[in-house]
């Protein structure tokens, strides 16, 4: 997937010196480190900027390697950890589902709320002294119950929100009752911890609306971004060539993929005979790597090292997402590489685009292949949309200019409670 995206020595750009340097505590559920997926490249890329200027400790599960330790260093983050989650899978996952049915707290609350978490928290904030606690992902707000610090929770997504979507397109009704469940607890577990904290931070309007009419105290939003420099222009591609990307561990891109190959592929072979689609992912299922090659026009590539080659391949990029929240990092690296997108409206949720100026969106199969299929016949409208989308990263979504809101973050949450100081 991506890579490092931009040398450690250049984390101080985007944050400028000159205000109080605070002192944070981030929880996490992992180093974020290396940046390749949606999550620990926002995290890395706003975290190693913001560490410049304040002094960071990172609190997480799992013992660090030797490239993240490095990686940290250099990034001037300190980190404390303790042992991995284990993860449960066949018989045992079942049954830990299944007593999750009697829990108040949905699954992926409740399999990250350890007790070693918890007592390594509670001996931090004894030994040492800190500004605020940054939440980093809305599960691990369970353990700020009794902070009494400042506290920011950042939203990678509405959490509730994609439960919901999967129920809605679950076709098996055990589990469609399953993620419904899951669904209510976790907007039950959302409201409750939003409302408490003293700074919710969301990528999107919309999420930052969710939360506020959850009772969230303030609300602002720091949008996914993407590097630059690292991701630029590099050609038009080949007109028959589109790509996937996106991690194929994530249920949300499993049924993303499946259903470009269900539904959306047949209907191309009378429009664009010659289409190739490539698939690029990490840690794919064994299964879904055998219902890929198996579909003609497809070519599964797995995880890759690097995706700015196959993006500069491709004419187009397909987001065929129908399950998420949040918004798509993988559409930010594309348009800012000046890509062609054909997205649904799901999978485009959250930021800034207009279809038919910077993306083409479409909703059904038959509007998804129709676009595809015009954007193959019109080199025109693929180098119009790429130069739009250039210029809306540009001017909305580099890291630098977002990291000096998430500053700006951290230093109006701490006077609306005063300093530990």
């Amino acid at each position: 997937m991506s890579a490092t995206t931009g040398a450690l020595s250049s984390a101080a750009a985007g944050v400028e010196g000159g205000s109080r340097r605070l002192r944070v505590l981030m929880l996490d559920e992992y180093f974020p480190y290396p940046p390749d997926s949606g999550k620990p490249i926002r995290t890395w890329n706003l975290l190693r900027r913001l560490a410049a200027h304040h002094d960071v400790t990172i609190l997480c599960h799992g013992d660090l390697s030797a490239e993240q330790k490095s990686a940290a260093q250099s990034a001037n983050i300190k980190f404390e950890s303790v042992a991995s989650i284990e993860e449960a899978s066949g018989f045992t996952l079942y049954g830990k589902l299944l007593v999750n049915l009697l829990s108040p707290y949905p699954y992926s609350v409740a399999k990250h709320f350890t007790a070693r978490f918890a007592v390594k928290l509670a001996g931090l904030l004894t030994t040492q002294s800190f500004d605020l606690v940054h939440c980093e992902w809305t599960p691990y707000a369970r353990y700020l119950s009794d902070i009494t610090l400042p506290t920011v929770i950042a939203t990678h997504n509405i959490e509730s929100q994609i439960w919901s979507r999967r129920a809605k397109r679950s076709a098996n009704p055990l589990a469609k009752l399953f993620f419904h469940l899951q669904a209510q607890k976790m907007e039950r577990f959302e409201r409750d911890v939003l409302s408490q904290a003293d700074m919710v931070s969301a990528v999107s309007d919309a999420d930052a609306n969710k939360a506020a009419a959850w009772g969230a105290r303030h609300t602002c939003v720091v949008d996914n971004g993407v590097d630059l420099e690292y991701f630029s222009p590099q050609g038009a591609g080949d007109s028959n060539r589109a790509v996937f990307i996106g991690a194929l561990d994530w249920f949300p891109n499993v049924d993303a993929i499946r259903y470009f190959a269900d539904a959306v592929l047949p209907l191309l072979p009378s429009l664009l005979p010659a289409l190739r689609t490539k698939v690029i992912g990490r840690r794919a299922p064994v299964s879904l790597k055998a219902f890929l090659e198996r579909r003609p026009g497809i070519e599964f590539a797995g995880e890759v090292p690097d995706t700015r080659p196959h993006l500069s391949e491709a004419g187009m990029v397909v987001v065929p997402l129908r399950i998420g929240g949040g918004s798509r990092l993988k559409i930010l690296e594309a348009l800012a590489m000046g890509k062609a997108v054909v997205s649904t409206s799901i999978g485009a949720e959250g930021l800034a685009v207009t279809h038919g100026k910077d993306i083409l969106l479409a909703d059904s199969p038959k509007e998804f292949a129709e676009a595809i299929a015009k954007l193959s016949a019109s080199p025109e409208l693929r180098k119009s949309l790429g130069s739009q989308g250039r210029a809306l990263v540009e001017g909305r979504y580099g890291w630098d200019a977002l990291s000096q809101k998430a500053q700006q973050v951290w230093l109006d949450t701490v006077p609306a409670r005063g300093s530990a100081v």
